[in-house]
């Protein structure tokens, strides 16, 4: 099973993922600098980097619903093994919790490519 703690140290990049004013998208980059970050910024295991809009496009083209499910239950590679467990491996989230997290990672994404 893949480690989903350690890895990036890089604080000037996390400085710089954006803000919204959006209490929800708040709510979901707290989540994000707490469980997901050390993933997400630089793209670990084949995550998603956070600034990185086109694989987030690819990921949002197959629907929220599946997008949300494949984080709450767990992200696995082409032979079974997993890339991310179930809720990025904090089983104290919620659902919420997870969904605004994903919904902070698509807006950074959207944000990054000047949508």
């Amino acid at each position: 099973m893949l480690a989903v703690l350690g890895g990036c140290s890089d604080e000037g990049a996390v400085t710089q993922t954006p803000r919204f004013d959006d209490p929800q998208l708040q709510q979901g980059r707290t989540v994000w600098m707490q469980v997901c970050r050390n993933c997400y910024l630089t793209g670990v295991a084949g995550a998603p980097a956070i600034g990185d809009p086109a694989a987030w496009a690819e990921r949002q083209r197959k629907g929220m619903d599946a997008l949300n499910a494949s984080a709450l239950q767990r992200i696995a590679d082409d032979i079974g093994n997993w890339r991310m467990p179930p809720r990025g491996g904090n089983d104290a989230l919620s659902d919420e919790q997870v969904r605004r997290a994903i919904g902070y990672m698509l807006a950074a994404a959207q944000s990054a490519g000047g949508n």
